[in-house]
């Protein structure tokens, strides 16, 4: 199985911040990765470049590919007044990668428990992107575009695995200064220190 790593743009708090997102190519059927630090945290970024000084100083190689952005800003609006007016791009973005944080750190996130439910919430949210239109696999069994009604049932569920998700990917992040990083390692590399 081989690994890539991209940057992950995300906006959470009016701040526009990165974290290392791992890509396993191969048959594997199992979310994705985040990247965590040496105490089990995942370190974020005010930059792509200061992502890319952290990534370089692991010898990771970072992809050449222009981060989407993961308005996490946006879902935590809705959250404030959930109604069944929901932008699938954005929940389901946040649900996909509170999925990744949680299968990384080996946590429990009630958006993977597969019920009948939850499994129509995430069908509709990924249907309701519109991303594959007319794909017969992927695409909504219609062939064309879909716009989910919600249930007020859907709505609270749906709002439930997005708030406990927020409370873990906001317990596990941490702002890092590449600068302050690379003068740690430094003096700790330094014979005698």
């Amino acid at each position: 199985m081989e690994r890539k790593y991209f940057a992950t743009w995300f906006r959470l708090n009016q701040a526009d911040r990165y974290l290392i997102w791992i890509y396993k190519s191969g048959d594997v059927d199992e979310p994705e990765e985040v990247w965590l630090n040496e105490q089990g945290q995942i370190p974020v970024f005010t930059s792509e470049i200061d992502l890319a000084i952290y990534a370089a100083s692991k010898n990771l190689k970072i992809e050449n590919e222009e981060p989407i952005l993961h308005d996490l800003d946006a879902v935590e609006i809705w959250l404030q007044e959930p109604d069944d007016y929901i932008s699938c791009n954005d929940c389901l973005a946040a649900w996909n990668l509170f999925t990744d944080v949680a299968y990384t750190l080996m946590l429990t996130f009630n958006g993977d428990k597969h019920a009948r439910l939850r499994n129509r919430i995430y069908d509709k949210l990924f249907w309701g992107n519109n991303d594959f239109v007319g794909d017969p696999i992927l695409g909504h069994p219609s062939g064309d575009y879909y716009f989910p009604e919600w249930s007020k049932a859907e709505v609270c569920k749906l709002a439930k695995i997005l708030k406990q998700g927020f409370k873990l990917f906001r317990r596990y992040i941490v702002e890092t200064d590449v600068f302050q990083y690379a003068l740690l390692n430094q003096f700790s590399a330094e014979p005698g220190k």
